[in-house]
């Protein structure tokens, strides 16, 4: 068999066995010879780093994404010079900096998709799929594979800013999910096509500890056939058959290919065309957030006119020092409705993210690493925006220095790092959403709307059963009610939660004709020390005047005084625009200055505007607004592994075993605790059944008082944590033990309720059973 015919059995192959047979017809030729993949006999330890099949298939996008642009580069001469991909896309292929892919045409983005393709392909099933990713992109010659696409951490790549690769894996980690792997390359303007066939051979157990991946040569060299009409003119081929993406059913959502790529290529340099032939339907994949931004795409979910969005803070430029800076910005996403107008409790921004880790933080436009929800819900005090899943953000970390992305990244792109940078970061995070009046009043217009979708009398009953408990087992805590309970128990929010327009954007003139802070100009704006603010501005200035991604073209001068300094700058959208203010921590109250705003007009006076500002100290709470010694708490039931609360229960969304965790609690920085239980729980799930089949009242009479138990021993156990000063030795332990009382405890809770309820004692002896 030559090597023409060969490539085109490989080509038409549709299956693992296809690819099998012929690769035994083909290894009766002489000289046919196999070598270790990156010419290391033990190259499992470099190739099988990644666990996901879907990210590691995007590491193929992103060399094909890389070939394009090269091939570009080589067609522009290198100009103008492009020091990132997203330059080089901006400059080569048309992409606008600014915008981005959402800032194109459907049609651009369809012309720009057929360039890389991926194509999904039913072959034996989800456990052994056909993916290929084709792109038209420079191609390889055939001297150069071993050196590119079939090496390992070569540096071929890496003084070439405008491209994406670094580490010199070449997409590798695919391997290890392919039964075989398929690479056809043609270089532009040669007639020789370059390819081989790699796969995991297994070597004499009784000789060797493990295997090696290889590939397939002749004569000593590639396989090479020659170009004839029809073949592609340039570019590369990479064929996956056996692709194992047994954990990737669905057709769309979070649990399908397409949904992963648009997750994890949040906000790629170009878009791809998504060819899914299992399911018979073809898409443009833009990414996430060009999807948030309004991009619309034929065959996209929705009324064609992209997601309904409430609130959008644009990218905010914040510094870290030497660090760099990072640029942030965030979504909040309208309710979904069911047919019936009501809300649903879907969230909303699944259909984007992982909702459970909303924060997305981006490098080359590529998903570098997620934060859990629990950033949102806890140290930001936007618990009920989490809840309902709404809030999306995201962290652009193009700017960071060198240093700091490696002490961020890894090399799989799978994860980021635990260390300073990744702390300094989620600070960031924390601060910036905190300081956000319209994200407090969209949570607290959410939380009245949450307390509206439930009768939340049953949970007051219980708060007042829980203080009575207490009060007779010991611990001290204040009397559930007077001033100071009605204060931390209420629910309503204190104003703000009334319903708001946008505001209409202002007309832009050029030359603009003023620029002012939206401040109460005869009252100073109050800091204390180490407060952070946002301060807003409005101005008939068009974007052109302000870029934070350009400070050189910038016409906008901000000044303050020595007390305070500017962290953070948005650009002008719709006339409005606003800049981080930082207090310093060491600050001497009483002291006084100015914020002042300057606008340069080309030929024409400075615009400018000016507020006063002082320092003082820290709020205290009002007397009856002190934190209560007897915390609020709220409880959210979570209906098993498969409920994107899940990782609140068991602390790890992979542990899926119901037995091992039956509830978990945490402590808001607003002082309510959150008491978090499984329904899936075998001793409470199978009382529950026995009393449904009884009564439906009886069942929901047990429900209330499990939770009863469950907020008594949370309440008593973070007052014994609060009151220890100790440090525990080994933290694997401390919640190991822990997460065995609280099944021992929640066994407990379901028998004492049950008993409770079959024995019909009221609600209002409670108190007195359990001193009993």
């Amino acid at each position: 068999m030559d090597n023409r015919e060969f490539l085109d059995r490989l080509i038409a192959a549709e299956n693992v066995e296809e690819v099998r047979a012929a690769l035994a017809d083909y290894r009766e030729n002489p000289n046919v010879d196999l070598v270790p993949f990156g010419r290391r006999d033990n190259n499992r330890g470099a190739i099988e780093v990644a666990s996901d099949p879907a990210r590691s298939a995007i590491e193929r996008v992103t060399n094909a994404h890389d070939a394009i642009l090269e091939y570009e580069h080589s067609q522009h001469g290198g100009k103008p010079k492009s020091g990132s991909p997203r330059e080089a896309a901006a400059h080569w292929l048309g992409v606008p900096m600014k915008g981005g892919l959402s800032a194109l045409g459907p049609g651009d983005r369809q012309r720009l998709a057929a360039e890389t393709v991926v194509r999904l392909e039913e072959a034996e099933g989800w456990q052994s799929r056909l993916l290929t990713v084709i792109d038209r992109g420079t191609g390889i010659a055939p001297d150069q594979m071993e050196g590119t696409i079939l090496s390992l951490n070569e540096s071929n790549k890496i003084q070439k800013h405008y491209l994406a690769g670094t580490y010199g894996q070449g997409g590798s980690s695919t391997l290890v999910f392919s039964k075989y792997v398929l690479i056809v390359s043609r270089a532009a303007e040669s007639d020789e096509i370059a390819f081989t066939v790699i796969w995991y051979q297994d070597l004499p157990a009784d000789q060797y500890k493990t295997g090696r991946y290889v590939y397939l040569t002749r004569d000593g060299g590639l396989l090479v056939a020659k170009a004839r009409d029809g073949d592609p003119e340039r570019g590369t081929v990479v064929k996956h058959f056996g692709y194992d993406l047994s954990g990737y059913t669905s057709s769309i959502g979070p649990k399908s290919l397409y949904g992963a790529l648009q997750r994890v290529l949040f906000d790629p340099v170009a878009p791809i065309r998504f060819e899914n032939q299992v399911h018979g339907w073809n898409r443009t994949i833009k990414g996430s957030r060009n999807a948030l931004n309004g991009a619309v795409d034929d065959g996209d979910e929705g009324s064609g006119k992209g997601p309904d969005i409430d609130y959008r803070l644009p990218t905010f430029n914040v510094s870290l020092g030497d660090h760099g800076e990072i640029g942030v910005e965030y979504w909040v996403l309208s309710r979904k409705l069911k047919k019936d107008g009501k809300p649903s409790n879907e969230a909303p921004s699944r259909a984007f993210v992982d909702n459970t880790k909303p924060i997305v933080l981006t490098h080359n436009g590529q998903n570098q690493g997620e934060i859990t929800g629990r950033l949102i819900q806890k140290d930001a005090d936007l618990f009920y925006l989490q809840k309902q899943g709404r809030l999306i953000v995201h962290v652009n970390c193009d700017r960071l220095s060198p240093q700091a992305k490696r002490m961020l990244f890894s090399s799989t792109r799978e994860q980021w790092r635990e260390g300073f940078i990744q702390s300094t970061i989620q600070e960031e995070i924390i601060s910036l959403l905190k300081a956000d009046d319209e994200l407090r009043r969209l949570n607290e217009k959410a939380r009245d709307e949450s307390l509206r979708d439930k009768d939340d009398a049953a949970e007051k009953q219980i708060q007042r059963q829980v203080a009575r408990l207490l009060r007779i087992t010991g611990p001290a805590v204040a009397e559930v009610g007077g001033a100071a309970a009605s204060n931390a128990g209420d629910d309503k929010p204190k104003g703000g939660g009334g319903e708001s327009k946008p505001p209409e954007p202002i007309e832009p003139s050029d030359p603009p004709t003023f620029v002012r802070i939206v401040a109460d100009p005869d009252k100073p704006i109050k800091f204390h020390a180490g407060q952070r603010r946002m301060v807003r501005l409005e101005t008939d200035a068009n974007s052109d005047y302000h870029d934070p991604d350009d400070p050189a073209k910038n016409r906008l001068n901000v000044i303050v005084g020595d007390d305070l300094g500017v962290y953070a700058t948005s650009p002008i959208i719709g006339g409005r625009f606003r800049i981080g203010v930082r207090a310093k921590t060491e600050i001497a109250l009483g002291s006084s200055g100015s914020i002042r705003v300057e606008l340069y007009r080309p030929g024409a006076t400075t615009l400018s505007d000016e507020r006063e500002y002082s320092i003082v100290e820290q709020p205290k709470p009002k007397e009856g607004q002190r934190k209560n010694p007897f915390p609020q708490f709220r409880f959210e039931p979570v209906g098993g592994p498969d409920d994107e609360n899940w990782l609140y229960v068991a602390g790890d969304a992979e542990d899926r075993d119901v037995r091992r965790h039956a509830s978990s609690a945490e402590m808001t920085s607003e002082g309510v605790l959150i008491v978090y239980y499984s329904t899936a729980f075998p001793r409470f799930a199978n009382e529950r059944r026995k009393l449904e089949q009884r009564s439906p009242a009886m069942a929901l009479s047990f429900e209330q008082r499990y939770k009863l138990w469950l907020a008594v021993h949370a309440l008593l156990k973070h007052e014994d944590e609060e009151a220890s000063a100790e440090e525990v030795a080994d933290e694997e332990v401390a919640a190991e033990m822990g997460r065995q009382e609280r099944c021992r405890l929640a066994a407990m809770a379901a028998m004492m309720a049950a008993q409770e309820v079959k024995s019909g004692i009221s609600e209002d002896d409670t108190d007195d059973a359990a001193v009993a």
